[in-house]
């Protein structure tokens, strides 16, 4: 296998807020990205005004070549992908046409199914995924606000070590990102999407922060009640979870992110699809496999996927008299 060159070509797919942050973090540290973006007049205007961090750190401006003509692609030594759960199908075939046989793909979406998406398009030797706790919000079209460092870990998914992985970690590590490299990648990214299923939902359905989650103690109890369900599934399947006391994670990662909107959330209050599916769905799912209950996930998915269907539904108020009153 062909190791990645130096210095490292890189595009960054989809410039959503945690796409919009790495790309302006790797141009800033000196590598040549390239940032896809699938609306050509959005693509313009990021190209013409660049991107906008703002960070605890320090805010900056940073300008990147972002493009709509997936046929640049064919530069590249990798691609980070970080668009919806949905669009992975879309983007794997767009990247089996667009990359260089030699060219890799990192995956490092919220979800389940996106690595095995990924493969089916580039083979099982050109995809590595990962899970990361980065935090961010997009404020606008390239403008990005930098909500908190988290770790992140990065894996082949048959665990065996790799001369061109651990080229993309050094390469996120010199633009400032905390990672680290996982011979178990089932686990890290099972272990996010149980904590995700957990959260994302009952907040996207409460219209809470994280922080004022854990404050309800239903929120709380449902919560951990979802993602225990989750980690019996997750273990049935085969992936070796650590055991753990999920109310506490829950309640420790809720009060580390209390401002943060998630990225359910998020798209619940721009009326935009949320990846339910590829969360509590995809749990569900897995669960019918082994003939187990998902009954807390499944109603979390029902509710969610119910939520979705009534965007812009208007809601009548009539007053009912009876003869009582």
């Amino acid at each position: 296998m062909t190791p990645l060159s130096s210095p490292v070509k890189i595009a960054v797919i989809g410039p959503g807020a945690l796409g919009t942050l790495f790309a302006a973090r790797l141009a800033l540290a000196g590598n040549s990205v390239l940032l896809l973006d699938y609306r050509p007049e959005r693509a313009r205007l990021l190209a013409e005004r660049g991107l906008h961090v703002r960070a605890p750190s320090g805010d900056f401006s940073q300008q990147v070549c972002v493009t709509a003509d997936p046929n640049l692609l064919a530069g590249v030594d990798a691609a980070l992908v970080f668009v919806k759960s949905y669009q992975t199908e879309q983007v794997a075939a767009l990247l089996a046409d667009c990359l260089a046989s030699d060219a890799v793909a990192l995956t490092l979406q919220n979800g389940l199914g996106n690595v095995e998406t990924l493969q089916l398009h580039l083979g099982q030797y050109r995809v590595f995924g990962g899970a990361t706790a980065q935090g961010a919000l997009l404020e606008a079209p390239g403008v990005v606000h930098d909500t908190g460092g988290g770790p992140t870990v990065l894996g082949r998914p048959d665990g065996q070590p790799d001369d061109r992985l651990e080229a993309l970690a050094k390469v996120l590590l010199l633009a400032g990102f905390s990672v680290s490299i996982t011979r178990d990648l089932p686990v890290a990214i099972w272990t996010k999407a149980i904590l995700n299923a957990a959260i994302n939902p009952i907040a996207a359905l409460t219209r809470l922060r994280n922080g004022a989650l854990v404050e309800h103690e239903p929120a709380l109890r449902l919560m951990t009640a979802a993602a225990r369900e989750a980690y019996s599934i997750a273990r049935k399947h085969g992936i070796n979870v650590a055991r753990q006391d999920w109310r506490a994670r829950l309640l420790t990662i809720c009060q580390a992110t209390a401002p943060n909107i998630n990225s359910m959330l998020q798209d619940v209050l721009h009326a935009r699809r949320t990846e339910i599916d590829a969360l509590n769905g995809a749990i569900t799912r897995i669960a019918e496999q082994h003939k187990v209950q998902a009954t807390v996930n499944r109603s979390l998915w029902y509710l969610v996927n119910t939520l979705e269907m009534s965007y812009g539904a208007a809601v009548e108020h009539t007053e009912t008299r009876t003869d009582t009153d």
